[in-house]
């Protein structure tokens, strides 16, 4: 008889809950609310650390990038075969990237200006 109870209660809950036909919309003008685009493409300069053509991978010494808000740090990065034919260890260099966390990749590089 108790089982029997307490599954009415806990079905009457259920019933009782609140339902929602959609989410609430929010005002994306409201302060701290405004969302930007994160590029899909970026410039950085740095010097080339390692060159793996096996992962198809270039580390690099990068400076600070603004546009995506990262700091200064050194990191593999996956790179275009031209990229890689292209990279020679220690040389200071512009690079584009299309950034995408640990996926990431190096499409461009060119030597940077001192």
């Amino acid at each position: 008889m108790k089982t029997k109870a307490l599954a009415l209660v806990l079905v009457g809950t259920l019933a009782a809950a609140p339902t929602f036909a959609s989410p609430p919309q929010m005002d994306p003008n409201m302060p701290g609310m405004q969302h930007t685009a994160k590029p899909t493409e970026a410039q950085g300069v740095g010097i080339i650390k390692g060159i793996d053509l096996k992962q198809g991978t270039i580390t690099l010494q990068h400076q600070a990038i603004p546009a995506i808000g990262w700091p200064a740090m050194t990191m593999p990065f996956h790179a275009t075969p031209d990229v890689l034919k292209q990279a020679k260890v220690g040389d200071k260099v512009q690079f584009t990237l299309h950034p995408d966390g640990m996926n990431s990749m190096v499409s461009a590089i060119k030597p940077a200006r001192s």
